[in-house]
């Protein structure tokens, strides 16, 4: 089986599971990521985050939100554009800034929201997914939004600014032996499951 067959495949799979999760053990789930999420924030002394906006049964990122508010971390999180398959970041400060955007998912309001500068490189990155590996491997959507996102990170980087900690959010659940990977797929510093946070090596 080919790299692109694998992946759509496990794809289907972690979709299944993550889908069969029940409500009340995902809100129970998603706390306990956060809880570690907000650990690791402390411990790294981080000043800003990229996050993103739950949709369907993703792991539900708005606890961790509403901490880095509450202990004067800068929010932000990304708008997708369909056309060119580039997300812009806008800096989040309240839900009301939120409208339905690109594949019905929760983004930042252009009118309401505040668009952060290009160069502008968030200290951790918290990246949604289907599958997580040990090893920094992730399988997502399959639009390479993230991949893109981490090209001009890397831009940004070589320009002086601080490399960010890009760090997965998923459940247990999604954790496989080896997500397939091609040259061009973005790996993970680390990961955070109900578990707690694994630092992944590559």
């Amino acid at each position: 089986m080919n790299i692109s067959a694998s992946k759509t495949e496990l794809r289907a799979l972690k979709v299944s599971l993550r889908d069969s999760i029940s409500d009340s053990d995902r809100e129970e789930r998603s706390g306990q990521v956060c809880r570690h999420a907000t650990d690791l924030l402390i411990a790294s002394h981080v000043g800003s985050m990229l996050v993103y906006v739950p949709f369907r049964s993703e792991l539900d990122t708005r606890p961790l939100i509403t901490w880095a508010w509450e202990n004067g971390i800068e929010v932000m999180v990304p708008r997708s554009l369909r056309g060119s398959g580039m997300m812009e970041l806008y800096l989040f400060r309240s839900w009301n800034e939120l409208i339905q955007g690109a594949y019905g998912i929760p983004e930042p309001d252009p009118v309401r929201a505040e668009k952060c500068r290009k160069d502008v490189v968030p200290d951790v990155i918290w990246v949604p997914g289907l599958a997580f590996d040990g090893k920094g491997g992730r399988l997502g959507y399959g639009g390479g939004y993230y991949d893109r996102l981490r090209d001009r990170m890397l831009s940004a980087v070589a320009g002086g600014k601080k490399t960010p900690l890009w760090i997965g959010l998923g459940f247990e659940a999604q954790v496989t032996d080896q997500v397939p990977m091609e040259c061009h797929d973005l790996r993970l510093d680390g990961l955070i499951t109900e578990n707690g946070y694994i630092k992944t090596g590559f």
